[in-house]
């Protein structure tokens, strides 16, 4: 007799809507990484005047980031509900992706908020106290770069722990467990090692391939609520 791929339930339209959640949320992220702002100068002076120009944007675009993160992982906790919490893989998975959403939540935070801010204290600032507003932008990056590879690594962790358990179901499910692993531990091999830099470029490629599991996953889950009854 195969396992049980998905828990029966009631919930079924809740399901639909996390469902819908994995599939649409990560093509927002993607949008929405291609709008975030960078800052092309070396300049004390220049960098201080370009954070302050990009700072409206800059809060838009991680903001938008900060909701969308919230709102898949709040879907992929149905998705693991039904997947089944007793499963230790399901429950890995879910607390190591959990804590990523949390470091990278703090990374944004920094990089849409708290950087462009520093910006804006003193706008009139020249000479010294102008190279020590860069020495604390500096540091509010140092900070967005340590959290955000952290958080990368941890999502992509959850992933392949996720992938493990889907490795034990039908076809479509081992498929996608497999492209899970495949890329979920080449995304946190590359970070962890250096050879992947999370620039906005190197950000976007992690968001296009953790994105690109989590749309398979809204997918199969959105599969097993037409295997369900509706609720009366």
């Amino acid at each position: 007799m195969s396992e049980p791929t998905f828990a029966p339930g009631t919930g079924t339209h809740g399901a639909r809507v996390a469902a819908w959640v994995l599939i649409v949320g990560p093509l927002l992220e993607v949008a929405a990484m291609t709008e975030h702002p960078s800052v092309h100068s070396h300049e004390a002076a220049q960098v201080v005047a370009q954070v302050r120009s990009l700072s409206s944007l800059a809060a838009l675009v991680h903001g938008v980031l900060i909701a969308l993160m919230a709102a898949i992982l709040l879907a992929l906790l149905e998705f693991s509900v039904r997947r089944g919490l007793s499963r230790p893989l399901v429950r890995s998975g879910l607390l190591a992706y959990g804590l990523g959403v949390i470091a990278m939540t703090g990374a944004a935070l920094v990089g849409g908020f708290v950087a462009p801010a520093v910006a804006h204290v003193n706008p009139g600032v020249t000479g010294a106290d102008l190279q020590q507003m860069v020495a604390f932008m500096t540091f509010a990056m140092l900070l967005n770069q340590a959290l955000a590879p952290c958080g990368a690594i941890l999502m992509s962790v959850g992933i392949v722990a996720w992938s493990l358990d889907l490795g034990r179901g039908p076809v479509p499910q081992r498929l996608l467990g497999y492209f899970g692993i495949v890329t979920g531990l080449g995304a946190a091999l590359a970070l962890a090692g250096g050879l992947l830099r999370l620039t906005v470029h190197g950000m976007t490629l992690v968001t296009l391939l953790e994105g690109a599991w989590t749309v398979g996953a809204g997918v199969v889950l959105l599969r097993s609520t037409r295997a369900t009854p509706a609720a009366a």
